[in-house]
Parts: C-alpha cells; sequence; structure tokens
C-alpha cells in the first residue's frame, strides 16, 4: 500500500460527479430521541468519473493505469475540478491571505496547509491540504509577503525561521486529491465496445484517502515524546504522542493543539515537569489563555479536551 504521486490519464476529472460523506452512527430511541455519534472527523470526498467514446489506445491507457496502481492497493491524485484551491469558491486564483495556518510561538517552524470552509459561521470545517500542487503555494506572516519558507510532501509548510509570538501565518494554493479505485480491478474496469476501435468506460468510482496521523477521529491513544532541556516555548504536536516530559530552563508555556484540529474531543495529554527542572511549565491554549496551573519539577498534569454541542474546553486534572 503506497501512494502513486501520478494522475489518471486526461480527460475523466471534466466528466466527474463528486460529493463529501461523512459516518454517523444514529441512534433513535422509543420516545423519538435521537443519539449522533460521529464515526470520524473528516469528511471523504467520492467521485463517480466517466469517459465515453475513447479509441483503442485511451482504452488501453486507462486499464494500464488501473493495473499500475493494483486496483484499490495504491492510490493515485487526481483534480476536484469544483474545488481545487483555498479560495472560499474553490476556483479562484489562490492568495497569501485565504486561510489561517497557525499562530507563532517563537519556536514552531511547520504549519499544517488547510482549508477552511465556513458553514455560515456555526460550526467551520477544516480540511487537510495533503497534496498542494508545486509552485502554488504563497505564504504571508502578520500580512507580510515571505517567501521564507518551504513545503513538505504531505503539505506543511516550513519556515526557514520561527515566526514570534503572535504572528499569523496565513497560506494559499491549490491541491489534488489522494484517492483510490473504490472497487477492484476486475469490478471497475469493463470496456464496452460503442463501435469499431470505439470504447467506453462506463464508471470509475473513487474514494479520498484520509491520512489518520493528523485528524484523529475520537482520541489518539499511546506514544511518548521526551523533549528534553528547553529554554523556549513549546507546541503539542498530536503526532508526538500522548506522553510529553520536559526540562524547563526557565517559567516556560506549552501551547496545546487548537481545537479546531480535534473535532472529536476526547483528547488526552500527559504533562510532566521532569525532578531538576529550574523552571515550571504553563498550558496555554490556542486563545493565549493559560491552563490551569503552572506544573513544578517533578510534577505531572493531566490535560483533556472535553467538548460540548458548541464549545470545546481543556480540562486540566
Amino acid at each position: 500500500m503506497a501512494f502513486h504521486d501520478v494522475t489518471l490519464p486526461d480527460g475523466f476529472e471534466y466528466q466527474a460527479i463528486s460529493g463529501a460523506g461523512f459516518s454517523t452512527i444514529i441512534q433513535e430511541t422509543a420516545s423519538g430521541h435521537e443519539f449522533r455519534v460521529a464515526r470520524q472527523a473528516q469528511g471523504r470526498h467520492r467521485f463517480r468519473l466517466r469517459k465515453a467514446l475513447q479509441t483503442a489506445t485511451e482504452a488501453q491507457a486507462i486499464k494500464a493505469f488501473g493495473l499500475g496502481r493494483r486496483g484499490s492497493l495504491h492510490s493515485f491524485k487526481i483534480k476536484d475540478w469544483s474545488d481545487y484551491t483555498t479560495a472560499s469558491d474553490g476556483i479562484t486564483a489562490p492568495t497569501n491571505a485565504d486561510v489561517i495556518i497557525g499562530t507563532g510561538d517563537g519556536n514552531e517552524t511547520t504549519f499544517q496547509l488547510i482549508k477552511v470552509y465556513d458553514g455560515s459561521g456555526a460550526a467551520p470545517y477544516q480540511r487537510t491540504i495533503s497534496l498542494p500542487v508545486s509552485g502554488t503555494v504563497v505564504v504571508s506572516v502578520d500580512g507580510a509577503s515571505s517567501s521564507a519558507f518551504s513545503v513538505s510532501s504531505n503539505g506543511e509548510v516550513i519556515m526557514d525561521s520561527a515566526p514570534t509570538a503572535g504572528q499569523v501565518i496565513r497560506a494559499g494554493c491549490e491541491f489534488d486529491v489522494p484517492v483510490r479505485f473504490e472497487s477492484e480491478i476486475d469490478a471497475f474496469m469493463q470496456l464496452q465496445a460503442s463501435g469499431y476501435q470505439i470504447w467506453d468506460i462506463p464508471q470509475l468510482d473513487c474514494i479520498e484517502v484520509l491520512s489518520e496521523v493528523e485528524q484523529p477521529e475520537r482520541w489518539f491513544a499511546g506514544g511518548a515524546t521526551d523533549h528534553g532541556a528547553v529554554t523556549v516555548t513549546q507546541t503539542l504536536r498530536l503526532n508526538g504522542g500522548m506522553f510529553h516530559s520536559f526540562t524547563p530552563g526557565s517559567a516556560l508555556n506549552v501551547y496545546l493543539p487548537p481545537v479546531s484540529r480535534i473535532p472529536g474531543g476526547g483528547q488526552i495529554f500527559v504533562i510532566h515537569c521532569k525532578t531538576g527542572s529550574s523552571g515550571t511549565l504553563q498550558l496555554v491554549d490556542e486563545s493565549g489563555t493559560n491552563v490551569g496551573s503552572a506544573i513544578s519539577a517533578g510534577s505531572t498534569k493531566t490535560v483533556a479536551l472535553a467538548r460540548g454541542s458548541t464549545t470545546a474546553t481543556w480540562v486540566v486534572y
């Protein structure tokens, strides 16, 4: 199972039908009340692709493409022509003011590209962009255009130097969608002869492939990071695990991840300030508000994200 950095032969995306879907468990009681539980934090886009009236050469090209992917085994990329930029309408050229991707803390240099769908302001939806189109990423720091960055293969913007505390990092880009064939090759590769040397491929169904590292459904269990001796502000990342230990040299802030990155709630971190530390650790949320009291040398605190119907709150115990 791997990602192949290749696209479908020309023409299929232009005749696509696409849409995003979620997985929700709905339990209805005898009284008519409902309980609903989200099984996944991120929607998965599905694409139904079609191309008619192909020559034998074109038909063999798509067949070879499917065989090269081993059916559903390996993923590849396609462009969703209805939504391929970070602009609000999905098609306007991206700008470096499209989306806030992070706030500087004087230490963090890596920020994940995202797109935000406003949802009328009631419940903005955040989509991780893992396949930005090369050469289209634009970045600004506190409103000033910046070229002092690189972009990783999974859509992370890596600044040459850490933005200072409070600086707002914005970005925009074009992007592709990582997908796999939804059916095995013997099911979808049905070539229909429409005439001499003319072929139809009635339908190719593809489903988006999501990362399970940066976007957990409900929980991120296990894993640990020993940050060692630290002298500057720290930022916790979801892929760093649950247990974090530090040896601060002074009174330092430790920023918790944005709650928008944890739609399901339930996230737990265990923070340990090692014995012998000459400083303390203060947990801070994305708005800059202290979460609980400072953690002194030799002490450990657990912080959990409690999500209500409209709000999410970090709770320390």
